[in-house]
């Protein structure tokens, strides 16, 4: 028994050491209308989705594309400080473009600029501050040329091969720019993975964040070029100002609507937030919906959502039946640790439920505590929240009383009894037949040496 016992807790402490997965995504609903298409809002500090609608709908991405084009850049370009002369073949994609969407006819589809002339030089820093900043077309198609080698064409195809990378398996480019083509798509959630990993390069954070930049004199601008953030949520003087935002980037188009990505800080909690397809007008008056959308869902997620303990470690999660033990047939099964998870202050813990995995059907005694017997995977509403062990409550002696009742009952219920009894009984039976063959022969021997000694007398 205590042999079995030992390959039992070795076995569990192999299952104790396989890393338990845990979910990315639990998401809730703001109480007010949100008006854009696709949304996601991701907390930056736990790597979680909190928020999210229709994220993986097939959206135009506008000049939200421009967050992929820096990326892109940014590692193929090292030295920001070197300067570049913009080509001017770029500009007649631009001027194909204005016929085919004339501005009377399609208000939201100009091309931005920010009057770059044909054989300006300017830093590919510049550069980026000016497609960031001010979503310039001639920026990113001049940034997409010289990362590109001389191809704006490759430059898209290195695009395409860093979405892959990232896992954003929904989005295809077809220019570096975001003027609208049929065949360049993205999601929202597949614009947050591409966001996140922009984060991580060295500059986009400081360049997108950024609300003013002077590019400093250029061969064709003596005084520079002055740029400030479209995103008006970082706008003191705007009606759309929120404390917090931190850039990143706008776009917007007849075809793809309002567009946003942006992040948005405080009191120690940091979102990321996107949205696609917003409407361009509400009641006949342009609106800027993205941003008022922006501001209801950061404003619920600043004000009702915290990152806190949702299932304390000391709740009885389930019981797993235990043989030979003191005053007890079952054991209670806990967490192996508290469940921690972004939680809404109006939503009540007690509707997460849980499904359970457990490792056996029964214990025997004894047992210690923390023992893992199984595995919880604790859920709202469909959605996974975190995969825990199962263990032990308490430590749990052995009945000697019941241990050896039950041995003994063991015992009498094997095959190995059975077979000892059916052993025994051809042994008696053989013995019997021995013992009324040698009685017999003795009789025999008698009754023949009784009739030898008739015959020797007479």
């Amino acid at each position: 028994m205590k042999k079995i016992l030992s390959v039992l807790t070795v076995f569990i402490i192999f299952l104790s050491m396989v890393p338990a997965d845990t979910a990315e995504a639990i998401s809730f609903n703001p109480s007010e209308t949100i008006y854009s298409d696709s949304a996601i809002l991701y907390n930056l500090d736990t790597e979680t989705i909190v928020y999210e609608k229709k994220a993986d709908d097939i959206k135009a991405p506008a000049q939200l594309v421009q967050v992929m084009t820096a990326v892109v850049v940014l590692e193929k370009e090292k030295d920001l400080s070197k300067v570049v002369e913009v080509p001017s073949e770029i500009f007649e994609e631009f001027d194909i473009y204005r016929e085919k969407y004339p501005e009377e006819e399609f208000p939201y589809s100009e091309v931005t600029t920010c009057y770059i002339d044909d054989g300006e030089q300017l830093t590919i820093e510049s550069l980026l501050y000016a497609m960031l900043l001010r979503s310039s077309c001639e920026a990113a198609s001049t940034l997409a040329y010289v990362a590109g080698d001389g191809s704006i064409q490759n430059f898209v195809s290195m695009m395409n091969k860093k979405a892959e990378e990232i896992g954003a398996v929904n989005t295809h480019f077809t220019n570096p720019h975001g003027l609208y083509d049929e065949k360049q798509t993205s999601t929202a959630r597949d614009l947050m993975l591409i966001t996140r990993y922009a984060l991580d390069q060295p500059g986009f954070s400081e360049i997108s964040s950024t609300y003013s930049f002077n590019t400093g004199a250029t061969n064709v601008h003596e005084s520079g070029i002055d740029l400030e953030n479209v995103n008006l949520m970082m706008d003191p003087d705007s009606e759309h100002y929120y404390q917090g935002t931190k850039g990143i980037k706008t776009g917007n188009s007849n075809q793809s609507g309002r567009c946003l990505i942006t992040r948005a800080s405080r009191d120690g909690q940091n979102y990321l937030l996107v949205l696609m397809n917003s409407p361009l007008e509400m009641s006949g008056e342009t609106k800027f919906t993205h941003l008022i959308d922006a501001r209801k869902i950061f404003n619920w997620a600043f004000e009702t959502i915290t990152y806190r303990v949702v299932v304390e470690e000391n709740n009885e999660i389930d019981t797993v039946k235990i043989n030979y033990a003191k005053d007890r047939d079952f054991i209670n099964l806990k967490p192996a640790e508290e469940v921690w998870s972004i939680w809404p202050n109006n939503v009540d813990t007690s509707t997460i439920d849980w499904d359970v995995k457990l490792y056996y059907e029964e214990l025997n005694a004894p047992v210690k505590a923390g023992d893992v017997i199984g595995s919880a995977t604790f859920k709202y509403q469909g959605n996974e929240i975190q995969t825990v062990d199962l263990v032990t409550y308490s430590d749990v002696e052995v009945s000697k009383i019941k241990y050896a009742t039950a041995v003994i009952e063991t015992y009498f219920k094997s095959s190995a009894f059975k077979q000892a009894l059916k052993i025994a009984f051809g042994l008696s039976v053989i013995y019997i037949v021995v013992v009324i063959y040698v009685i017999n022969l003795r009789a025999k021997k008698r009754r023949e040496m009784r009739a030898a000694q008739r015959r020797n007398i007479k």
